[in-house]
């Protein structure tokens, strides 16, 4: 394998947008396999390669404005690539080299496996910092290659070389097969460059390919479940927590997307990554590591608020047996006793707050300010899909219900606040509000509140993607009954379903799965006459075998929930 210090930048040029002349065309000395894009803004380019000048590739959709810069990989090597894209490019022409056959043979390919050794070494000295926060990314290159060591060292080149890095950004990458490689060089702790310039606290994984349509690899997915859930227990981690993460002065996820610092002031812009496909999976993420979490306790809720006079709470909480659990910090004015939450009443005319430990578990505590009853309480978690009560994101354009505690009282309608925009609210009772996300949120966090007669809820962390569909309902299209095991449809007609969470993009890919098979989708788009509401229409099969099946609408690589289809027969009505 050539060593990176071997490795070089063969060229770099520029691409100014020229609207008479939309494709331009650049070319190296000799052919590389990996051409690095540096964009100041978010956009979408596209671009092919040729060996020869004579024949080209098939033209490829890459994500621009990523941190770092993206690499485009192109497997038989290239010398001249021709662009079109809405933005100025610097354009790096890589040479990564080859790999060795033994250099993915590591359970985590170390740097030197990969083929970074000693002469690669970061220029100036590693920052370390205690981690806080997981954050989660994709390299917005290609899917497919047969060598991703190479890849790893052509993202070397463009972090190091083509932005003038001490070293490449992503503390580890994985590739779609599931190998895990050792990213920044300095070992647990080190702060990497991954995370919108706040990226103090943090450490970055990157799982290597576009994920902003398609969901990653089997493979990938249990590899970074089984790194971050050593990460989270190398550092003491809730992986369902939310904690402050300094930095960035947000409240986040301890398992976090990218995207996710886009809210703070103090970062420095906002991006797609990790891509729908990987975003809405990560409370499935979420999940799956908190089961591998030894004793670590079932609480029945995550967050707590109190009005101004005190009082207390039950603590409803199961532990395995043979465990035993503690409590650990929190402020001096809360504690848990005898199975309670109490909390001391609140003398200042400020609200006040802070979290605490059960078993490791992170529970957030509100408190009035003096004189003010109870406030209202949104639950952890407690902002979901209408349609579904899932716990992925909320798409843009969405219904959505929310969750909690002294949501609304008699005498006036209660209101709802996404970053300050106000949401149209289309319910309520005290234990619920149902609302349309507002136009123009951006994906990533989210600040929400609810106001009851005046009274702020404390502010809670929502979470914004791109699509996240689920069903409300199906209706048969021939007679327009409503879709049951009782008024089955007949195959080879149309269906029509009512749902929600398909975005606001209508250019977004969508295609439909009828028992895991394509079927065919007619139409998808907005419901008419009810804000938020979508409308997919679907032509069951002819061949389909009359019972019950499983149909799925797939938005952007997220999938709904199943509906039960069920067919009957040719002449049933």
């Amino acid at each position: 394998m050539s060593s990176l210090c071997a490795q070089r930048v063969v060229k770099e040029a520029r691409f100014a947008v020229d609207y008479d002349q939309p494709v331009r065309r650049l070319a190296a000395a000799r052919p590389v396999n990996a051409i690095g894009l540096i964009a100041a803004e978010h956009s979408h380019a596209s671009l092919r390669g040729s060996r020869d000048g004579a024949t080209w590739g098939p033209w490829q959709q890459v994500v621009l404005g990523h941190e770092g810069g993206t690499v485009v990989w192109f497997e038989q090597g290239v010398q001249e690539v021709e662009f079109q894209a809405g933005s100025t490019l610097r354009v790096l022409f890589i040479d990564p080299g080859p790999s060795s056959r033994q250099s993915t043979s590591e359970p985590i390919v170390s740097r030197a496996g990969w083929g970074c050794g000693p002469e690669c070494n970061p220029a100036s000295p590693p920052v370390y910092a205690p981690v806080t926060h997981l954050v989660v990314h994709h390299s917005a290159g290609g899917n497919s290659a047969t060598d991703w060591a190479a890849i790893v060292r052509s993202i070397w080149v463009l972090h190091v070389r083509g932005n003038g890095w001490n070293d490449i950004g992503y503390n580890y990458l994985i590739d779609p097969n599931g190998v895990t490689y050792e990213g920044r060089a300095g070992g647990e702790g080190v702060v990497g460059a991954h995370f919108s310039g706040v990226n103090t606290g943090t450490m970055g994984v990157c799982l290597m390919g576009t994920y902003s349509t398609v969901p990653p690899s089997a493979a990938a997915l249990d590899s970074l479940s089984r790194l971050l859930g050593q990460q989270a227990q190398r550092w003491s981690l809730d992986p369902l927590g939310q904690t402050l993460h300094t930095a960035s002065g947000l409240t986040l996820n301890v398992i976090s997307g990218h995207r996710d610092a886009g809210l703070s002031p103090r970062a420095s812009g906002a991006t797609e990554c990790p891509g729908n496909g990987l975003y809405t999976w990560l409370p499935a993420l979420r999940n799956r590591i908190e089961r591998t979490r030894a004793c670590a306790p079932s609480l029945e809720r995550r967050n707590y608020c109190f009005g101004g006079a005190g009082g207390s709470f039950p603590i409803a909480v199961e532990v395995n047996p043979g465990c035993e659990i503690g409590v650990s910090g929190g402020a001096e004015w809360v504690r848990v006793r005898d199975g309670r939450l109490i909390a001391d009443p609140n003398p200042a005319p400020a609200r006040r707050g802070t979290d605490l430990r059960i078993g490791g578990s992170v529970i957030q505590v509100a408190q009035a300010e003096a004189g003010v009853e109870q406030l209202p309480c949104v639950a952890r978690g407690g902002v979901v899909n209408a349609a579904s009560f899932d716990a992925r994101p909320l798409a843009l354009g969405s219904i959505a219900s929310l969750f909690g505690e002294d949501l609304w009282r008699e005498g006036a309608p209660p209101s709802v606040t996404v970053n300050g925009r106000a949401a149209t609210v289309f319910g309520a009772v005290p234990g619920q509000l149902n609302f349309a996300l507002p136009a123009g949120t951006q994906t990533g966090s989210a600040r929400l509140e609810v106001v009851r007669q005046g009274i702020r809820s404390p502010e809670t962390m929502i979470w914004v993607t791109e699509a996240a569909p689920a069903i409300f309902a199906a209706q048969n299209f021939d007679d327009g009954s409503l879709h049951s095991a009782s008024r089955p449809v007949r195959p080879g007609r149309p269906l029509i379903i009512y749902l929600t969470g398909i975005g606001a993009n209508r250019a977004l890919p969508w295609e439909v799965r009828i028992d895991g098979a394509p079927a065919e989708g007619l139409f998808l788009g907005p419901a008419p006459g009810f804000l938020g509401l979508g409308q997919a229409n679907v032509a069951v099969p002819t061949n389909l075998s009359p019972g019950e099946h499983r149909l799925e609408i797939i938005v952007s690589g997220a999938a709904s929930p199943p509906l039960p289809l069920f067919t009957g027969p040719l002449n049933s009505n």
